[in-house]
Order: structure tokens, then sequence, then C-alpha cells
């Protein structure tokens, strides 16, 4: 008996590559749909990435309401804190009084 295979009497078409990942595609593009979307995000990923690193910058519009902005060194600070770690004192605001 024969080890051999016997050839195939259709030849099937071969399947292109993807070019992302370099598996088989079946798809009508060539690309995976998972590749082709990471593909397309991308370049919204990275600008993502870059965001965190920008907003971990303390400003005044990311003060929250029970944030306080130091006049001295900038940094937030909670509402009920009378120091702040530069040294500044907040001023305490005086209680209105009952008639």
């Amino acid at each position: 008996m024969s080890a051999k295979k016997p050839q195939p009497l259709i030849s099937r078409p071969k399947h292109d590559r993807c070019p992302v990942c370099g598996e088989i595609s079946y798809s009508q593009t060539g690309v995976h749909p998972q590749c082709a979307m990471r593909q397309a995000d991308a370049k919204r990923m990275k600008h993502i990435a870059r965001k965190p690193a920008a907003a971990s910058r303390k400003s005044v519009d990311a003060a929250k309401p029970w944030q306080r902005i130091c006049p001295k060194c900038k940094a937030l600070q909670h509402i009920r804190k009378k120091v702040c770690p530069c040294g500044h004192t907040f001023p305490v605001p005086s209680t209105v009084s009952q008639r």
C-alpha cells in the first residue's frame, strides 16, 4: 500500500493571508475583522494613551466641589484641610450668626 495521498481532482484557490497577523483570512477584503478594527483604532488608542498624562496635571478646571486650590503651590486640597503641605494656611470662614 502506498503512503502517498492522491492528488485532488479540483484545486482549491489559495486563501489570502492577513497582512496584520499573517494568518489565513477568509474575508473578502483579506484582513480579519478584528485585525482591521485593531489597525483602525491604533491612532485613536495612541491619542487616548497620551491623554491621562496631560490630565494627571492638577488644574483649576479639575477641582471638584470638595476640593480647593492652594494659592501658593496650586495643588488641590480637600476642603476640610486647614494647612497645605507647602505650608500655606487656609483662612477659616466666619460662621453666620443666627438672630
